[in-house]
């Protein structure tokens, strides 16, 4: 059941790129959206399945400030 979730999940993405460019969770329009709604509920029928997402590293997480601050984001990661 989780490898068929992922599976959809993965096809979810790809719509998203498709509908919304590479970019598309910067994108208003993505939020709210049909396929927003679907990978929430899938995101969620992951977690009640016990699905265990990858975390980002201290390293991930340390390039995404500087990115975020060179981009003017006021993000608090």
């Amino acid at each position: 059941m989780i490898e068929r979730l992922l599976e959809i999940r993965e096809m979810l993405f790809e719509t998203a790129e498709a509908l919304y460019g590479e970019m598309f969770l910067m994108e208003d329009k993505f939020w709210g959206s049909v396929t927003d709604r679907q990978l929430q509920e899938n995101t969620f029928q992951l977690e009640d399945l016990g699905h265990q997402f990858e975390q980002p590293s201290e390293e991930q997480l340390e390039a995404a400030k500087e990115l975020a601050k060179k981009l003017g984001f006021g993000l608090d990661l």
